[in-house]
């Protein structure tokens, strides 16, 4: 029997994760109505443990240069866009509808690909595959019996976003020199992370659920943190 390469492990790593993740995050919501908090939880805590990591010696990770920030702060601002409308939809939407418009983001980012990037479209098989993904999304929102409007609405502009941050970032990343991907990992978590501040602490809704937070939620909260860390 082979053993596992590192990067199967990673892959197979990330999509627990992020499967995980999604349920995590609708769960932590609702026990804690506070989206801003959250979202803010989990990208201050993965440029802490990046920062952490680098100070122990583990990785290599860039410091902050004006310059790079000045580059990298648009795509702080679409991820962060992403997650937020990512915890939206899960706060009005179940996890089977955002699952479905999350596994036909291929279709389009594949045509953006194309079009802006000047990669390779995909083959016949491919074509087919996604196809069959995009009319089995169709096909779960006619029929879907937990409707409603806020969660499709804040899902389609997630779509929107989501498809945007892919070109975008594929763009900064070829453009932008940095010495190693954690120095992505750290300029995406640490910039998106500075604004929420602000969106938490003036929301009064937000402040009372903090305020009546309790070992539960603080527990869902922490175990987001922790796979959003991970991912």
């Amino acid at each position: 029997m082979k053993p596992i390469s590192g990067s199967a492990f990673a892959v197979g790593g990330y999509m627990l994760c992020s499967a995980t993740l999604l349920i995590s995050n609708k769960y932590a919501v609702h026990k804690l109505p506070a989206p801003s908090f959250v979202l803010f939880s989990q990208l201050a805590g993965t440029a802490i443990v990046v920062k952490a990591a680098q100070a122990l010696g583990y990785i290599k990770c860039d410091a902050l240069e004006r310059e790079k920030v000045i580059k990298f702060f648009p795509v702080a601002l679409i991820f962060l866009s992403t997650i937020f409308l990512n915890i939206k939809s899960l706060q009005y939407a179940n996890v089977e509808t955002f699952m479905v418009f999350r596994f036909s983001t291929p279709l389009c980012i594949s045509l953006a690909d194309y079009l802006f990037l000047g990669r390779q479209l995909p083959s016949p098989r491919s074509w087919a595959c996604l196809i069959a993904l995009l009319l089995g999304s169709l096909g779960y929102a006619m029929t879907d019996s937990s409707f409603r409007v806020e969660g499709y609405m804040f899902c389609a502009l997630w779509y929107v976003v989501f498809c945007l941050d892919q070109i975008y970032l594929k763009h900064v990343t070829n453009t932008v020199k940095m010495d190693s991907n954690w120095g992505r990992v750290y300029y995406s978590n640490l910039l998106a992370s500075a604004p929420l501040i602000f969106t938490f602490a003036g929301n009064a809704s937000e402040l009372e659920a903090l305020k009546n937070i309790d070992t539960s939620a603080a527990l869902a909260v922490a175990l987001s943190v922790v796979l959003g860390v991970a991912m």
